[in-house]
């Protein structure tokens, strides 16, 4: 970097300082002495966090059964795995309309509830929709793909921010105490997940504790949304206690918007490079809900292509030009509030957020997707049970089971002993490193499974979950418990590290936006395995025996290590400039 280039960036980072401040908070009652609410903190975090768990025991249910009931309703396979795909992409998609809702219209908590009575009316669609007699299934399409995606992305794109709104970071003990916030978050999504997983997607599909199976789904969905429907009167019963941010006179997107146009119009290159990433990055969340809906259709080699295309080329452009996102100078626009160190201050963190979701992603991928179908060959029997099986699916209860029990062990005890032994060593980036490598090793550990099942005897027994007329192998699938626990242990070290990475270096004014630009990578994310999954289809065929699956865990193994040096250098980059920002900073500041 050219030496003029090293004193224009300090003059720009001075002119940062201000953002390492401490945002004032008003806590709900304005007579409310400062030692209640630091005391009544860690009570509303526990509302605030009990909205999160039921919101993905819903989802998780939803999703967990939605395939098995759309083909049940005469939906082919294809359509029924693109539809519910499709699901998935638009509950990340809708969040960049709830951010926006949230900084300028509602707010964060009114926005919240907004989306939980949503969400709640989308279940309760859907749950009528399951109903026997009604068996609607454009009801619980309209639920599924319309009310639930646009409820999920109200609550996920405020509610971690809202939970860490409620810790005053000017004591250090609070500012502990909030990054470890975001660890308790990540356990609840993942508490919730393991009662859907374990319980109500087998409710269901198979009924079972005095619930006929004709009546499976309605039951399960019913309690789903009954869940929903308790948590957001539970948070609503907290309102008086809970620290409310003001709302921002204009959505920090649009504010970004005319900082970056501005460049454009003044002939900065880099400004339109990272225009044209936004562009591709767009498009490439468009087409994989198109490509999702249209799975089985002739075209859909040649959109995934171009969702790829777009994808990458989306992700390489906005990295390369925020970096160093100097080409954002300092200048006063009418009527927008955000400062251009502020907005220079979000671009930097996108490198971040970007190569750390995607190199977690390659693995995290596998177990979303292959464990399962790994697992669905395997000796599935439950022992003592006559000829009753396992799901493919029930498995991912390690990894709920994982995070669920690791989180305290953590927090509490592993991460100090660490910190204190590694010191800065052992912070955002090398936790999400230890996580990457315990991710990797899940993945490894389920190749290692693979190679082993095929080298089995195949049973005379069919397997249940795996295409019609496919059998087991003499390998029982409790071994899978294995890879997917390691990958639970791998999120609590990636995920929520990432998200106080987030949420602590950006501004009050861009921290919706940061958390909308998380879900969206794993939007982009999504497309990227896609076309993966596409190329290496011929090897991963109905019946493993005649594939090679192992040879998807291998790419993604590899593309993982290439995306997280991509991390490391943005992580460095990133860092490189904070400690300049700090050095830089006013004495009262520091």
């Amino acid at each position: 970097m050219a030496e003029h280039d090293k004193i224009r960036n300090s003059m720009q980072l001075k002119s940062e300082a201000s953002l390492i401040t401490t945002p004032s908070k008003s806590y709900g009652s304005a007579t409310e002495p400062a030692g209640r609410v630091a005391a009544a903190v860690p009570t509303v975090c526990l509302f605030i966090l009990a909205v999160e768990l039921c919101e993905r025991l819903a989802y998780y249910t939803f999703t967990g059964t939605a395939e098995f009931f759309l083909v049940k309703s005469g939906y082919s396979l294809a359509q029924a795995n693109g539809l519910t795909t499709a699901m998935a992409t638009l509950c990340m998609a809708w969040a960049i309309v709830a951010g926006w809702v949230a900084d300028v219209q509602l707010g964060r908590y009114t926005t919240i509830i907004t989306s939980g009575v949503i969400y709640a009316l989308g279940g309760l669609l859907v749950t009528t929709a399951a109903e026997a007699s009604v068996s609607s299934s454009a009801m619980y399409l309209f639920g599924l793909l319309v009310l639930v995606p646009i409820g999920t992305a109200g609550i996920k794109a405020n509610i971690s921010n809202f939970g860490a709104d409620q810790y005053d970071t000017s004591d250090p003990a609070q500012a502990l105490a909030q990054e470890q916030f975001f660890q308790w978050f990540y356990m609840s999504i993942n508490i919730g997940s393991a009662v859907a997983y374990g319980f109500l997607t087998t409710i269901a599909t198979n009924g079972g504790m005095g619930i006929p199976k004709e009546s499976g789904y309605f039951a399960a969905y019913l309690t789903a949304s009954l869940f929903m429907v308790g948590a957001v009167v539970a948070f609503i019963s907290m309102s008086t206690r809970y620290c409310m941010s003001s709302l921002h006179q204009s959505s920090a997107m649009s504010s970004i918007c005319s900082h970056v146009m501005a460049a454009v119009r003044a002939g900065s290159s880099q400004a339109k490079t990272f225009c044209a990433g936004v562009v591709l990055a767009t498009a490439s969340v468009f087409m994989s809900v198109a490509g999702a809906i249209f799975h089985a259709q002739s075209h859909s080699l040649a959109l995934s292509l171009c969702t790829f295309t777009c994808a990458i080329g989306g992700v390489l452009f906005i990295c390369l030009s925020c970096e160093y996102p100097d080409w954002l100078p300092d200048r006063e626009i009418p009527s927008v509030p955000l400062r251009a160190c502020e907005a220079r201050g979000f671009l930097r963190l996108l490198p971040v957020i970007i190569t750390s979701s995607l190199a977690f992603g390659a693995l995290y991928n596998c177990m979303q997707y292959s464990f399962q179908q790994q697992a669905c060959q395997m000796d599935l029997r439950i022992p003592f049970i006559g000829h009753s099986q396992f799901a493919g699916s029930f498995f991912m209860i390690a990894d709920c089971l994982g995070i669920a029990i690791a989180t305290p062990l953590a927090v509490g005890y592993v991460n100090p002993a660490l910190e204190a032994k590694l010191g800065s060593y052992f912070s955002h980036g090398g936790k999400f490193g230890f996580g990457m490598a315990v991710g990797a090793a899940s993945v490894a550990t389920a190749s290692y499974l693979e190679l082993t099942r095929r080298g089995s005897t195949v049973l005379g027994v069919a397997s249940n979950c795996a295409p019609d007329g496919i059998h087991m192998s003499d390998l029982s699938a409790v071994y899978m418990l294995i890879p997917f626990f390691l990958m639970g242990i791998g999120e609590i070290y990636t995920n929520p590290v990432m998200m106080h990475l987030a949420y602590s270096n950006s501004s009050p004014s861009t921290r919706t936006l940061a958390a909308v630009a998380c879900l969206l990578v794993q939007a982009i994310s999504n497309a990227i395995f896609g076309v993966q999954v596409l190329a290496l289809s011929k090897f991963m065929p109905n019946d493993l025996n005649e594939g090679h699956i192992e040879y998807g865990y291998y790419l993604s193994m590899i593309l993982a290590w290439v995306l997280y040096m991509a991390f490391v250098r943005a992580m460095k980059i990133f860092d490189t400039t904070a400690e300049l920002r700090e050095e830089l900073s006013p004495p009262d500041l520091n």
